[in-house]
C-alpha cells in the first residue's frame, strides 16, 4: 500500500472517531444532581470517584452519600460512561467491598423522583438521573468540569 492510500485510512479513521465521541457525548442524556449546599466544583473523575467510593468527602469535610438511580439504560449508561465499568464489573466491585467489610452497598432507587427527594433532603447528597426527569430548583443538577 502506499502512502496515499494510508493517508486516505488514517484520516478516515480519525473523522469516524469523532463522530463517535459527538455521538456518545449526546446519547448521554444524564443529569448529575447534588443537595443545593454542594459549592464543589465536580469532575467527571470526581464522579468516578464517589461512585466507586474512593471519594467519601467533600471539600469542606462533608461526608458524600451518593445514590444510584437503577432503572436500567440509565444505571447502565450512567456506569459505562462515568465510572468506566459495565454493570457486571460494578455490581461485582460493590459486592465485594461488602462481603470483604470494607464497603456498603450504596443507596439505590428505581424512580427518579426518590432519587431527587433523597438529595433534597440528605446533606452531602449527590445522584443522577434522566436528563428528561424534572428537577426542582431546590436541587441542583450540574454539569462536571
Amino acid at each position: 500500500m502506499n502512502s496515499r492510500v494510508l493517508r486516505f485510512y488514517l484520516i478516515l479513521f480519525i473523522l469516524n472517531s469523532y463522530v463517535l465521541i459527538i455521538s456518545n457525548a449526546n446519547a448521554i442524556n444524564i443529569k448529575i444532581i447534588v443537595h443545593p449546599d454542594i459549592q464543589d466544583a465536580i469532575s467527571a473523575n470526581d464522579i468516578r470517584n464517589i461512585f466507586l467510593g474512593k471519594k467519601t468527602q467533600w471539600d469542606n469535610n462533608q461526608r458524600i452519600r451518593f445514590v444510584l438511580f437503577t432503572e436500567e439504560t440509565t444505571y447502565k449508561t450512567f456506569i459505562t460512561h462515568y465510572v468506566r465499568k459495565t454493570l457486571y464489573q460494578y455490581r461485582n466491585y460493590w459486592r465485594k467491598k461488602v462481603f470483604t467489610g470494607t464497603g456498603m452497598m450504596p443507596v439505590m432507587f428505581n424512580q427518579c423522583t426518590q432519587c431527587i427527594e433523597y438529595v433534597n433532603r440528605t446533606q452531602g447528597a449527590i445522584s443522577f438521573v434522566p436528563a428528561n426527569c424534572i428537577v426542582p430548583d431546590d436541587v441542583k443538577a450540574i454539569i462536571p468540569d
